[in-house]
């Protein structure tokens, strides 16, 4: 499931920092676009689209009260409509799109571009919003959910706000576009698979000119090519942010080299726990704890049969999900040895019922394998 949260807004109705599921926003925004449509005002509110991990796909600026569009979704569609893709990038904002109108009220859905009233009147507003699109297919570059296709880089809407309230020169604002092209050009080739010459690139940029955003794409290619002292000198020196994200990848080997360059009990705790070594893992002293690791080490301990330690962990955060499958884990076992126990008294009888004995230990070994696949 998909979800919207708007992280900067000029209208009061539209909360910053609230998640919002398509459906709603979808709602919220086609009310006030309407209301201020009819009212004559006009406002602007940056959005990120997150995934069911609370990763951003999508960053953009939706217009209300100008006509652009009749809510959020129908504002991407638009725009990302106008944009000329090759043949997999255009597979890969239709699945987008088609994801995104799954979602939307049926009454609310649009098969057009009508919906305008003041569709020239101040366009060159609407158009300085340039959207950001991403794909899962490419996390081994951009990874962690960092936006992947990165077709544009940045909201200049927001610039040209920032830069009024700061009384900025026009000229100043020309370097930042100038500026943002550049970086925009060098996701293109990181896209296209030249990482070597998007990296090139980005180290020719002043590092303070980066948005936090673009400073985790460019460390995620210099991940890509190993090159985790300049990642780590990126972050501040701060070697558990680039383990931590190549954690989150999930590619062992990867995670492996980068423990022996920068050994740390957060590395050694998440390596065992992708390499399966619950023991190494749940002993392991020194690590600091997260949401996520709370997660693993519960799951660790399911692993070694030791539900009591798993509830303990389970107590540090809100999952229902772990909660749940601590559960089943516990149903399971009892399940499990209900049937062996069957298994054992029909084994005991003079006269067996192999049928019977048959389908008990077909029972019980698909069983044992959902215990396994938990």
């Amino acid at each position: 499931m998909l979800s919207v949260m708007f992280i900067k807004s000029e209208t009061k109705e539209l909360k910053p920092f609230q998640k919002l599921s398509i459906w709603d926003a979808c709602e919220m925004t086609e009310r006030l676009e309407t209301h201020y449509q009819r009212t004559k005002k006009k406002a602007h509110a940056d959005f990120f689209i997150l995934d069911e991990e609370d990763q951003e796909v999508y960053a953009g600026t939706l217009s209300i009260g100008l006509g652009h569009s009749r809510h959020v979704v129908d504002h991407i569609k638009k725009k990302l409509s106008s944009l000329k893709m090759d043949d997999i990038q255009e597979a890969r904002k239709r699945s987008f799109l088609e994801q995104l109108e799954k979602e939307v009220p049926d009454h609310l859905k649009t098969t057009d571009g009508s919906f305008s009233l003041e569709e020239e009147k101040e366009n060159h507003m609407e158009t300085t919003q340039t959207p950001v699109l991403s794909t899962r297919n490419r996390r081994l570059i951009y990874g962690g959910g960092i936006l992947s296709l990165l077709i544009l880089s940045a909201t200049c809407f927001s610039t040209v706000a920032t830069s009024q309230d700061r009384a900025e020169t026009i000229q100043d604002l020309q370097k930042q576009v100038k500026l943002e092209q550049k970086i925009t050009g060098t996701y293109e080739r990181a896209l296209l698979g030249d990482s070597e010459g998007a990296l090139k690139q980005l180290s020719s940029i002043d590092e303070q000119s980066l948005t936090n955003e673009q400073k985790n794409v460019y460390m995620n290619l210099l991940v890509d090519q190993k090159k985790y002292k300049e990642a780590v000198k990126l972050q501040g020196e701060h070697p558990e942010v680039v383990e931590s994200m190549i954690s989150k990848k999930g590619d062992v080997n990867e995670l492996k080299e980068f423990q022996q360059a920068f050994p740390s009990p957060n590395g050694a705790f998440d390596l065992a726990y992708h390499e399966q070594r619950w023991e190494d893992m749940t002993s392991q002293s020194g690590v600091d704890m997260t949401d996520k690791r709370y997660e693993m080490k519960a799951y660790g301990y399911l692993k070694l049969d030791k539900v009591k330690e798993a509830r303990e962990e389970a107590t540090h955060i809100q999952s229902q999900d772990l909660n749940q499958k601590i559960e089943t884990y516990e149903k399971t076992k009892k399940e499990i040895e209900e049937t062996k126990k069957q298994v054992d008294e029909e084994n005991k009888k003079e006269k067996k019922d192999e049928n019977k004995i048959k389908s008990l230990t077909d029972q019980q070994k698909k069983q044992e394998e959902l215990l396994k696949n938990l």
